[in-house]
C-alpha cells in the first residue's frame, strides 16, 4: 500500500512556466489550474432564440415522467462493472449488486426522493479528480490525464437516466443527425 500510495503521489508538478513542489502549493496549483481551464466565459452565450428544436410527443413526455421503478434500477445496475474503483462514497457496484436484498428498498426510497425532486444531495455528486500520467515521470500538468470518480448512487441514477433518455431520444435528434443514435 505504502509503495503504491508513494507511485501515485504527486510531489512536484509544472504548471505553465511555475515548478510547484510544497504539498499544499502542489494541491493548490492543481485545483486552479482545472477550476480555470473547465471555467465557463461569462463575456459570449450563443443565442437560442430563433433556434427551432424537435420536442417530446405527449406519450414520451409522460412515459420520462412516471416514476422509477426498481426494475429497471436492477437492469442499469446489472449492466454497470462491479469492480471499478469506487468513488468518493468508498462504494463500488458489486456492493450494491451482492447486498441489494438489504440496501434496495433504502436506495429506491433514494431514487424515488430524487425523482420527485429531480434533485440530488450534493454528497451524492461528489466527485474525485484522479491524474492519470500520460506518460513515466510526467512532471507537468499538460502529461495528465484527469478522470472523475464519482460515487455509485450518482452512476446509477446517471445510467438510469441514460436508458430512459435513450429510449426517447430518436424523437428528439433528427434522421439527418447520426451521431449517439444507435444504428444510424
Amino acid at each position: 500500500a505504502n509503495s503504491h500510495r508513494r507511485r501515485n503521489h504527486i510531489g512536484i508538478i509544472k504548471i505553465g512556466d511555475r515548478v510547484l513542489n510544497q504539498e499544499e502549493e502542489v494541491r493548490e496549483g492543481i485545483t486552479n489550474f482545472y477550476v480555470d481551464l473547465y471555467r465557463e466565459p461569462c463575456d459570449w452565450r450563443p443565442n437560442m432564440e430563433d433556434a427551432c428544436f424537435n420536442s417530446l410527443n405527449g406519450e414520451d413526455r409522460d412515459w420520462l415522467e412516471k416514476p422509477i421503478s426498481e426494475e429497471e434500477v436492477l437492469l442499469a445496475l446489472k449492466d454497470c462493472d462491479g469492480y471499478k474503483a469506487p468513488g468518493p462514497d468508498d462504494f463500488t457496484m458489486a456492493f450494491y449488486k451482492h447486498c441489494w436484498a438489504v440496501i434496495g428498498v433504502d436506495v429506491m426510497v433514494a431514487i424515488q426522493w430524487f425523482s420527485n425532486r429531480v434533485v440530488l444531495e450534493k454528497s451524492f455528486n461528489a466527485t474525485f479528480i484522479a491524474l492519470i500520467p500520460k506518460k513515466e515521470g510526467a512532471i507537468d500538468i499538460r502529461d495528465n490525464r484527469p478522470i472523475s470518480l464519482v460515487g455509485s448512487f450518482y452512476k446509477l441514477v446517471a445510467k438510469v437516466l441514460a436508458c430512459w433518455l435513450k429510449r426517447v431520444m430518436d424523437g428528439l435528434i433528427s434522421s439527418s443527425q447520426n451521431a449517439f443514435v444507435g444504428g444510424r
